[in-house]
């Protein structure tokens, strides 16, 4: 009788064990889904531009009072001209990891979404803008920043847009490179010039396939400001895939 009671117990526990894992594989493929809807209906605030570089002004494409209305934490869109990578960017004032698995609107999403941390400004005057974005297999987020490994795409993709509220501004791409995951703003003052160009010496010199450079352009570390994109590296989630850009244009709002 008491093994009886044993067996049922044991079954018991097992049923409520399975019950609780469909449960949280349900919720789980929900949020999934729920999450990249809202960034699909955020993201069709977007309109695709080509930027003249020879403009005085330039009309913003991104509604950024809509976006306010979604996410206070909303302050910039970056794109890539002819890619998926078109996001918001959003950065959190005092908890750097709350975006991580948070969408542009502030919720649960695993996927994440594209964040600045606070060592940044969120006006792009800092010496080296680190912007975050994980590498999901769906292609979604910065996966597609993997792709400038190859050299035939990196030679033709070469812009990284960036819309603030009053600007538009335009980097050109000088380099993408596999590196170690070490936090690139909390190591090192990239604001001291000194710092900045010893850390840009050792990119530069990256021994690795999987890394691309474009030749014929100077950098100063004196007066240029850069951007770096950062996401997993395909297939070793311990390095990271930096892809560069140097601002060569800063146009004013229409």
């Amino acid at each position: 009788m008491e093994k009886r009671k044993i067996v049922r117990l044991v079954l018991i526990l097992l049923i409520l064990a399975a019950l609780c894992v469909i449960g949280y594989c349900g919720w789980y493929i929900y949020q999934y889904y729920m999450g990249e809807r809202l960034g699909d209906e955020i993201r069709g605030s977007w309109t695709d531009v080509t930027i003249d570089t020879n403009a005085e002004k330039i009309v913003i494409p991104v509604d950024f009072k809509e976006l306010w209305e979604i996410n206070e934490d909303i302050y910039a869109w970056i794109s890539i001209p002819d890619t998926e990578i078109s996001y918001p960017i959003v950065q959190s004032a005092d908890d750097n990891s709350f975006y991580v698995r948070r969408s542009e609107a502030g919720v649960y999403y695993s996927g994440g979404c594209i964040y600045t941390e606070n060592y940044n400004s969120k006006d792009f005057t800092d010496s080296l803008t680190v912007v975050y974005g994980h590498n999901l297999r769906s292609g979604r987020m910065f996966a597609e920043l993997n792709s400038f490994s190859d050299a035939q795409f990196f030679s033709e993709y070469k812009y990284i847009y960036v819309f603030l509220p009053d600007r538009a501004l335009v980097y050109e791409i000088f380099a993408s490179v596999p590196h170690i995951n070490r936090h690139l703003l909390a190591n090192e003052d990239m604001n001291d010039p000194v710092e900045l160009e010893k850390f840009f010496d050792g990119v530069m010199k990256t021994l690795d396939t999987r890394a691309n450079f474009r030749e014929g352009i100077d950098l100063d570390f004196e007066n240029d400001r850069f951007i770096a994109l950062s996401t997993c590296l395909q297939g070793d989630n311990t390095q990271r895939y930096l892809v560069f850009g140097r601002l060569t244009e800063e146009i004013p709002a229409a």
